[in-house]
């Protein structure tokens, strides 16, 4: 393993690493605690959480991780290898992805909604939003496998 690829190795698998951690914390702790409150105290906990701190920094740190795994895949001698960069950068990819295509949108709408007055639908948005949420966990922790395996695959 030279330098380069030692270091992005070593940024991808921090990126990423701090992705699934944040993640694991929200579907563990978090998420469990918001279902099991009632229609007002739901709407005012996620209004009192501010995610316009988190978002943008997940989503650029999942962007410039996957950035960072194709480079390395390009740099790297093995065609396995490579091809477990590129399949973590794919999975922080659908992490984004579903974070900007899912979560978001239906977070901007709780931010909208009033405690004394039930929005339309918001079972099943509150249930879209778990589900994204579980897809890119999961995203997430492929990422990792993967980093590490292309990790191991180039001191092996």
């Amino acid at each position: 393993m030279n330098g380069t690829t030692a270091i992005l190795t070593l940024c991808v698998l921090a990126s990423s690493g701090v992705q699934l951690g944040t993640l694991w914390i929200m579907k563990t702790s978090i998420l469990p605690m918001l279902n099991s409150l009632p229609y007002d105290r739901y709407v005012t906990v996620c209004q009192l959480i501010d995610m316009h701190v988190f978002h943008p920094i997940a989503v650029w740190n999942g962007v410039i991780a996957a950035g960072l795994g194709v480079w390395a895949a390009f740099l790297v001698g093995s065609p396995l290898v490579a091809t477990l960069f590129v399949l973590g950068s794919v999975c922080m990819v659908v992490v984004g992805l579903t974070s900007e295509g899912f979560n978001r949108p239906i977070w901007r709408q709780i931010e909208k909604w009033s405690p004394e007055r039930v929005a339309a639908d918001w079972g099943r948005k509150r249930f879209r939003w778990y589900i994204a949420h579980e897809v890119r966990t999961y995203g997430a922790i492929a990422a990792v496998v993967a980093y590490i395996a292309a990790f191991f695959g180039q001191i092996a």
